[in-house]
């Protein structure tokens, strides 16, 4: 899980250069970082000039990309094209049910800005993996009765393809059935880097941990 937080937080780290003026709206920047990497919404960040709309696609696509290269192999299997495609699905799905509230930013005496964040935490991942894990020990049983009986075991092929599959339905139910925690906040700091406006990494980083379960699912399959 912390290795799928570095990925998206490479992903949606996106500078805005800094001027001299005292225009820069800290607070419409985190939201258009945010609506573009978990609402695929690129109206603000293009707006705003952070990129085009086409940049904006790419960024929104590369924390897809990470996600299902993470997740994939945290489930030890292998994915087909196919596979892959609904897998993006099930993330975008995951990521636009995010919920949270960009509010005010704070001036810092440095010169940088905390923005506070209101969101409700999604509880997708660890009913997502306690499912997925018996899942596995229920095939692993089924395999190895079959065996016992007399029948084969089935190819690495084979086996890859019914885990991944596992998985992802896993997921889809979890969706179906998603609930969410009470309101809380976090923060997101907006900082000068070589005249470039960008947002904290460790706070990015973050903000995917509160946004979704994933400490409750890295638990889970502990």
């Amino acid at each position: 899980m912390k290795k799928l937080s570095l990925l998206l937080a490479g992903a949606l780290t996106v500078g805005l250069l800094g001027g001299c003026g005292n225009s820069f709206d800290a607070a419409a920047y985190a939201k258009a970082l945010l609506d573009n990497s978990y609402k695929n919404d690129s109206t603000q960040f293009v707006s705003m000039k952070i990129g085009t709309a086409e940049e904006a696609a790419d960024l929104y696509e590369q924390g897809l990309d990470a996600n299902v290269e993470a997740m994939v192999a945290s489930a030890g299997g292998t994915i087909s094209e196919g596979q892959a495609e609904s897998f993006r699905q099930v993330f975008a799905d995951i990521y636009g049910g995010a919920k949270y509230t960009v509010g005010e930013a704070e001036k810092q005496d440095d010169g940088s800005y905390v923005v506070t964040i209101t969101y409700e935490q999604m509880n997708v991942f660890e009913p997502a993996m306690t499912a997925y894990m018996n899942e596995v020990n229920s095939m692993v049983e089924e395999w190895t009765a079959a065996i016992s009986a007399g029948g084969e075991m089935p190819s690495d092929e084979e086996m890859s393809e019914q885990i991944i599959s596992k998985y992802k339905d896993c997921f889809v139910d979890a969706l179906a059935n998603v609930t969410y925690d009470e309101p809380a906040t976090a923060t997101l700091r907006i900082e000068l880097v070589d005249n470039v406006w960008t947002p904290n990494e460790d706070d990015v980083i973050n903000l995917e941990t509160v946004f979704f379960d994933m400490e409750d699912a890295l638990n889970a399959i502990q």
